[in-house]
């Protein structure tokens, strides 16, 4: 690894080990938090402290253990001076770990143009903290599954494909659990490299190959809902006794309540992943259609192979064109948080949603701070036509006792002042 190795992150954790208040006042705010709290400050530190004493003996200089050993090195006691030097000790182990970040940006845009576009976009992915899920191999292909839930991507999982692999080195195998740090890229003779520090264990991975592919995948809301909302009415309470009657089988609830909305159709997440390929749902069959196939009720109808029931158990199982279940999930519930969309969708903000012209002083005046902020919003898309109102809400905002409204005002004040339709002079004569 050219930039991201494991004696860099030990370096930057090192720097940030030991945290404390830097000035007299940020101490006293410290300790007022715990006082508010009715929690004892000192018993925090020393247990603190007590966690990362024996590192900060190899790591410190030894100017600073006798500080270590007596439990003030993260006390407000410490002396000025040492405060000062320890701070500036961090400060520099700090420093140090940063300018590799900085370097390794500046060699990834230096070295942007070479590179294929499916590594260009592993490397700009926020894929710190992805936990690999599922990890499948052939000749010269690796396919990896993240976990993006707890990343700084954008999507709930991603798929990388590498293929055209020359080389491949890692003093810890690949596998599920482990944890994406940072990642590098490079120009080889014969390919591209990708290299990437993961944890869980500490794993400098690198990898030569010619060929790079990534797939984001999406949650966009809680529980997948039909895509065509203008499908069939939904599943009859007749329907459903004569459904169960027929196969001898009970539905679980989160199933009937999604048939309940409308009886089959395509649902808006239609992708759940595998070690080996993304399945895509074509659609969810309708109940007159459901039938038992060898101790399995297919439900839902794939690119390729179905998901069905298991209809002993009612666990959800995947039938691959080999007709051989694969279990998917123990409950219908647990498999609906599986799915996934190939699209992201932009949340929409409810506080950009516009209020009608005569409930915006009632919005202004309610007390309600969401409320507030969309009528604010709204004003602000044409303020000139409410310049009486907004010179009469205001002194409202501006004065009030609300710190998080008092903010609003002023923040509102600062736009209509830059667009000239109040002055500063009039801003300046409503507050106290």
């Amino acid at each position: 690894m050219k930039f991201f190795s494991k004696k860099w992150y030990e370096t930057m954790q090192d720097a940030h080990l030991l945290t404390f208040p830097e000035s007299d006042e940020e101490w006293a705010d410290f300790i007022r938090g715990f006082e508010e709290e009715s929690e004892d400050f000192r018993a925090y530190l020393r247990e603190e402290l007590e966690s990362i004493k024996d590192r900060l003996l190899q790591i410190l200089p030894e100017t600073f253990h006798p500080y270590v050993l007596d439990g003030t090195i993260n006390q407000p006691e410490l002396p000025k001076r040492v405060r000062d030097e320890v701070l500036a000790w961090l400060k520099e182990k700090q420093e140090e770990a940063e300018k590799v970040i900085d370097a390794a940006g500046e060699y990834k845009e230096k070295i942007r143009g070479q590179l294929p576009e499916g590594l260009a976009e592993i490397a700009d992915a926020g894929l710190h903290d992805a936990q690999i899920r599922f990890i499948r191999r052939g000749e010269d292909v690796l396919r990896l599954t993240l976990d993006g839930s707890g990343s700084f991507s954008y999507g709930e999982a991603a798929v990388i494909e590498i293929s055209g692999i020359k080389e491949e080195r890692s003093e810890f195998p690949l596998a599920p659990g482990m944890y994406w740090l940072y990642e590098e890229t490079d120009v080889e003779r014969d390919g591209f490299r990708l290299g990437v520090l993961f944890d869980s264990p500490m794993t400098e991975w690198e990898i030569t190959a010619t060929d790079f592919r990534i797939r984001h995948f999406y949650r966009n809301e809680e529980h997948p809902g039909w895509a065509d909302e203008d499908g069939p009415a939904g599943a009859s309470a007749g329907e459903w006794k004569k459904a169960e009657q027929r196969l001898g089988f009970r539905f679980p609830q989160a199933f009937r309540e999604l048939m309940n909305r409308q009886n089959g159709g395509r649902i808006d997440h239609p992708f759940f992943l595998l070690p080996d390929r993304a399945v895509e749902i074509t659609r969810i069959l309708p109940l007159e259609e459901l039938a038992e196939q060898g101790g399995v009720i297919p439900f839902a109808a794939c690119a390729i192979g179905s998901v069905a029931f298991l209809r002993e158990t009612g666990q959800i199982v995947y039938v691959a064109e080999d007709g051989e279940p694969r279990p998917l999930a123990d409950s219908f519930e647990e498999w609906t948080r599986l799915l996934l969309s190939g699209e992201f969708v932009e949340a929409e903000d409810p506080l950009s949603h516009p209020l009608p012209p005569e409930e915006l002083e009632a919005a202004l005046f309610s007390g309600d701070l969401g409320l507030a902020v969309r009528a604010w919003n709204t004003i602000a898309e044409r303020p000139e036509e409410h310049v009486p109102l907004i010179k009469k809400a205001l002194p409202h905002f501006i004065n009030h006792e609300d710190m998080q409204l008092g903010q609003i005002g002023e923040l509102f004040a600062g736009h209509f002042v830059a667009e000239g339709i109040i002055t500063e002079e009039f801003l300046e004569s409503i507050k106290r």
